[in-house]
């Protein structure tokens, strides 16, 4: 979150500037000529990813996509850069056409398409038949979309699991993972063991770690953040039950210090021989889908049996999160923009991305590259999250102008009231009046 609210002030301070900068010249294009020696359309495009010698990581996925597309071009050519910040790139966008294509955090494209920086791609989405957006997880969309109009397509999509020890959930009653957020609740009390001193000897279920989310608890007990008619909604019984079971679990173990402590100890071991749930440290924890195949590598290296000694498992309801591209509204060729996007979102390319870093698999939004991802040579942890993923309930924040702002306040007033700082009912004031100021200065 702090990122975020870093990014949402070097994006206010971009797009401010943008307003009074004249356009800038494009950048230099090669020399390679298409038939007819005409010059080749080019579009750039700008990703997050990091640069590695290891070929399968994402930057070099991309980057193969590329070459096979250049390669069987010659009227439109593709030039990549990765390891691009989002800063970067806002600021090379607020000032001209490059790039064209570029990567993003789904949350700040509100800002982008409320500023004009971003095009409308509603109608190309709905006139390219070969695109096939039913293939895509129908919730995505919603991380996609502002206004009633889509301006980013989707190019990863994950969701959060709860990896488990059965053994340590038997050892404490549990014949069976919780059904239910109440049954969830007691199973991680009844697995939290105090030393003499008050001192954490096993976690039954660390609800800020590895980190604190403000979208996956209010999702997993079905609370909402707006009304029906899209005004801002925080002040509702189920925030205020996310937040209390929170808590509840967090006064149980200490208080917020000694639980963020455990945390902070425990956070370098994730996914590996010494992860809490795979040496007995913790019943329970939640995980990004990304980690399930190191998860289960450790726990084989162990010698853990799956489904026994460790296992994952759904939330009743699932939050949803999605990596988006973007095409710069400046671009000088958006119909050559779009053939670029509809190919490196295309049913073929995401299921090559879906193989993932060392092979481990990957999670991509198309129903599709997930089906290929379960015929892979994958973790069985990773091969069921996919399964999960395509048949779960999912849901994300919605999507508005002001959702930066909205989070912002979120994360500022709540972690004061698990803190123990705020009560309930000052804090969820607290976020209503700011997330509504907010609402309230883009109309």
């Amino acid at each position: 979150m702090k990122k975020m609210i870093t990014l949402l002030l070097a994006l206010a301070m971009v797009l401010s500037l943008a307003a009074c900068t004249e356009k800038a010249p494009s950048a230099e294009q090669p020399e390679a000529k298409g038939e007819g020696n005409a010059a080749p359309t080019v579009v750039t495009v700008w990703t997050m990813q990091a640069e590695s010698d290891e070929p399968t990581v994402a930057a070099n996925r991309f980057n193969t996509l590329v070459e096979k597309f250049n390669a069987e071009h010659t009227d439109i050519q593709i030039e990549i850069s990765n390891a691009k910040t989002y800063d970067n790139i806002v600021t090379a966008i607020s000032a001209s056409d490059v790039p064209d294509i570029f990567q993003m955090y789904w949350q700040n494209a509100a800002a982008l398409a409320e500023n004009g920086a971003i095009l409308d791609l509603t109608t190309y989405i709905e006139n390219d038949a070969a695109f096939d957006k039913d293939d895509f997880l129908p919730a995505v969309w919603n991380l996609c979309s502002v206004g009633g109009s889509i301006y980013t397509i989707p190019f990863t999509g994950s969701t959060t699991y709860i990896l488990y020890s059965p053994k340590m959930l038997a050892e404490n009653g549990w014949d069976h993972f919780p059904k239910d957020m109440e049954e969830f609740k007691q199973c991680a009390l009844d697995c939290l063991k105090l030393k003499a001193d008050g001192s954490i000897e096993v976690m039954g279920f660390n609800p800020i770690f590895p980190w604190q989310d403000d979208v996956l608890w209010p999702v997993a007990f079905g609370a909402d953040w707006l009304d029906a008619e899209g005004n801002v909604a925080f002040d509702n019984d189920g925030i205020k039950e996310a937040y209390r079971f929170q808590k509840e679990l967090i006064d149980a173990a200490g208080g917020y210090d000694q639980v963020s402590a455990w945390g902070t100890d425990y956070y370098s071991a994730r996914c590996t021989t010494t992860d809490p749930v795979l040496t007995g440290k913790a019943a329970m924890r939640f995980n990004g889908d990304n980690g399930l195949a190191p998860f289960q590598e450790a726990a084989n290296e162990l010698g853990l049996v799956y489904g026994t000694d460790y296992a994952i498992a759904p939330l009743p309801t699932s939050m949803l999160t999605a990596g988006v591209f973007g095409i710069n509204a400046k671009t000088k060729n958006p119909d050559a923009a779009w053939t670029v996007m509809s190919y490196l979102n295309s049913k073929e390319a995401m299921a090559f991305m879906a193989e993932g870093e060392y092979n481990r698999g990957n999670f991509m939004p198309r129903i599709s590259a997930l089906d290929a991802l379960e015929q892979m040579d994958v973790a069985d942890a990773v091969k069921e999250a996919s399964g999960l993923l395509k048949s779960g309930t999912l849901r994300s924040f919605p999507m508005s102008s002001y959702v930066n702002e909205y989070l912002t306040a979120i994360a500022t007033h709540m972690s004061e009231y698990l803190r123990g700082t705020l009560d309930i009912d000052t804090a969820v004031a607290n976020v209503q009046e700011e997330a509504q100021a907010a609402a309230e200065s883009y109309k």
